[in-house]
C-alpha cells in the first residue's frame, strides 16, 4: 500500500509533463512517446529491480527491526533537509526557460537540450532521465523490501510502481492519435500550472514525505 501511494503521488512530475507535451508538439509523437516510455520504463524498471532485491537482503522482513528501521528514517531525514533547503533558497528548484512559448527546463541544462530538436534517441533519453530514481522511488523500494520476503512479489511489486509511474507519458501515447490537439492544450495548461507552482510543490512533497518516512521508522522501531 506504501508503494502504492508513493507510485500515484510521483505520477505528474514537471520535468516528465514538459517532455511529454514537447513530443506531442513535434512530428511523429507516437513513434518519440513510444521511445520515451519504453526505454524509460526498462531502465527504471531493471534499477528498481536490482535495488529492491539488495534491499530485500539487507534489511527484508527477517532483518533485526534497527536495520529495517534506518533506511526509512535515513530517507526522511533527506528528504527534510531538501525541503528545508528549498524553503531558504540554499537548493534551487530546476530553472524555466523564459525563452520558450510553454513553460519547461532550461535549455542550457541537458534535458532542456534533449527536448530541442526531438529524436527517438533523445525521446529514449529524456525518458531515462525524467525517471531516474530519486527520494520517493528508494522510498517505495523499501517499503516494497518489508513487506514480503518473495524476490518474485517484490519484482512484481516494481513493475506495477513503474507501470503507475509512467501512467501519464503511457496515457499520452495511448492518445496521440486520437484527440492530440485536445491533449496538447490540457498539458500546455498542466505544465504552466504544475512548472510556475514547482518550489511550492516540492517543498510540499518533500516535507510530506520526510516526516512520513521518519513516522514509519520510529513505529518500526517501537513495534
Amino acid at each position: 500500500m506504501d508503494a502504492l501511494v508513493l507510485a500515484v503521488a510521483s505520477v505528474i512530475r514537471p520535468m516528465s509533463v514538459a517532455a511529454v507535451y514537447a513530443m506531442l508538439s513535434a512530428a511523429r509523437p507516437t513513434r518519440l512517446l513510444t521511445a520515451y516510455v519504453a526505454t524509460g520504463f526498462v531502465v527504471s524498471t531493471g534499477i528498481g529491480i536490482v535495488l529492491v532485491i539488495l534491499l530485500g537482503i539487507a534489511a527484508g522482513p527477517r532483518a533485526p527491526e534497527e536495520v529495517r528501521a534506518v533506511i526509512p528514517i535515513v530517507l526522511g531525514a533527506v528528504s527534510l533537509s531538501y525541503a528545508a533547503g528549498l524553503l531558504s533558497g540554499w537548493v534551487q528548484a530546476p530553472a524555466p526557460d523564459r525563452t520558450r512559448a510553454t513553460p519547461g527546463p532550461d535549455s542550457s541544462s541537458w534535458l532542456g537540450r534533449q527536448l530541442v530538436n526531438l529524436s527517438p534517441r533523445r525521446a529514449a533519453l529524456a525518458g531515462v532521465l525524467t525517471h531516474k530514481p530519486g527520494l520517493f522511488y528508494l522510498a517505495a523500494l523499501s517499503a516494497i523490501a518489508n513487506s514480503t520476503s518473495s524476490n518474485a512479489n517484490r519484482i512484481l511489486q516494481v513493475v506495477l510502481y513503474n507501470a503507475i509511474w509512467f501512467a501519464m507519458p503511457i496515457a499520452a501515447l495511448a492518445l496521440a492519435r486520437r484527440r492530440p490537439t485536445e491533449l496538447q492544450d490540457f498539458l500546455r495548461r498542466t505544465t504552466e500550472w504544475v512548472w510556475h507552482r514547482q518550489r511550492e510543490i516540492m517543498i510540499t512533497a518533500f516535507g510530506i514525505l520526510g516526516v512520513y518516512l521518519i513516522v514509519r521508522g520510529v513505529v518500526e522501531l517501537r513495534s
